[in-house]
């Protein structure tokens, strides 16, 4: 009870040497101060939930007030090191409802407060207890689904770089009819800068679509398993956490997928679009059973323009010369 109403108090306290002080005032009174903390951002994650949305091509959702206060909230699980597992669990689960509802500028805010040492820190507090055994699953497992939430925001994050570039390629000079001699002199230097721009520009176009290339793989061909798939089946049961990785693999995977063909197509890899297709189908990653049967249509009918481009280049559908 005294847990329970102390955490209640907790949650209007926002300053960090409050906070602070907060916790030092609850330890001399005798109270679980990981049970104080945990509670507290347990009470602000569990309100206000939002639904998981289909992931098209749309923009993102934005950040409400309530999304603020999640996000502030992780904030009591760093204060102690001996919680950095916790603060990871609780941080993925807000993280996988922001992307659940396409808010990935909330979850990136919300991956930026776990400390990038909180996965060494884990294996150091365990190792302090004497522990010469392997960590439990559940710590495993969320260090795990933490790795697969960067992967994710990180490809996602090159996906937007790239298209910003892409839609901003430079601006061709122009020369009124009129124009005088001197006129038409600044404007030839103009056309020298534009191309030498335009050069610039697709080279680092190309490096951004390499880039989002690798890290979209990163994701659709993540380690072990598959991404989202915890790798430690010993854990404690948590359905609603196990449904909702479901979701995501089914919400997120097909959207990547799509992401990545739209690059490859952008820049003309068709060759690229077909290997795309042999990962989707294939057997040791099974992507295929986490699309729709409407959106493997779609992607079926995207794989056949590539196809087609080819057949353009006199080349056969996959790609390779035809053989006379």
């Amino acid at each position: 009870m005294a847990i329970a109403q102390y955490s209640e108090f907790l949650e209007c306290v926002t300053e960090t040497d409050q906070r602070k002080h907060c916790l030092e005032l609850a330890k001399e009174a005798g109270l679980d101060v990981a049970a104080v903390t945990k509670t507290v951002v347990e009470n602000i994650r569990k309100r206000d939930a939002d639904d998981f949305s289909h992931h098209d091509l749309a923009l993102d959702s934005g950040t409400s007030e309530e999304d603020l206060r999640k996000i502030d909230v992780i904030d009591w699980l760093v204060f102690d090191p001996s919680q950095r597992a916790e603060a990871l669990k609780q941080s993925n689960a807000i993280m996988r409802k922001f992307l659940g509802s396409k808010k990935h500028e909330a979850a990136k805010e919300v991956f930026a407060k776990i400390p990038e040492d909180s996965m060494r820190e884990i294996y150091k507090q365990w190792e302090a207890q004497g522990m010469d055994i392997p960590l439990p699953a559940e710590d495993q497992n969320a260090i795990r689904e933490h790795l697969c939430i960067r992967a994710y925001l990180e490809a996602h994050e090159a996906f937007n770089e790239w298209f910003k570039h892409m839609n901003s390629p430079p601006q061709k000079p122009t020369l009124s009819s009129q124009a005088k001699f001197t006129e038409t002199v600044a404007h030839e230097m103009k056309e020298k800068e534009y191309e030498l721009d335009c050069r610039n520009w697709k080279g680092r176009l190309e490096a951004l679509a390499d880039d989002v290339r690798d890290r979209i793989y990163n994701v659709l061909l993540f380690v072990d398993g598959g991404w989202m798939v915890d790798v430690r089946e010993d854990a404690e049961a948590d359905p609603e956490r196990s449904h909702q990785m479901t979701l995501l693999r089914r919400l997120c995977l097909p959207m990547m997928a799509f992401l990545l063909h739209s690059v490859l197509h952008s820049t003309e890899q068709h060759q690229e679009c077909l290997r795309l297709a042999d990962i989707v189908s294939s057997e040791q990653q099974k992507l295929y059973q986490v699309f729709s049967k409407e959106e493997l249509r779609k992607f079926l009918r995207k794989l056949r323009e590539s196809s087609l481009l080819l057949l353009d280049k006199d080349l056969d559908p996959l790609g390779y010369e035809i053989q006379s």
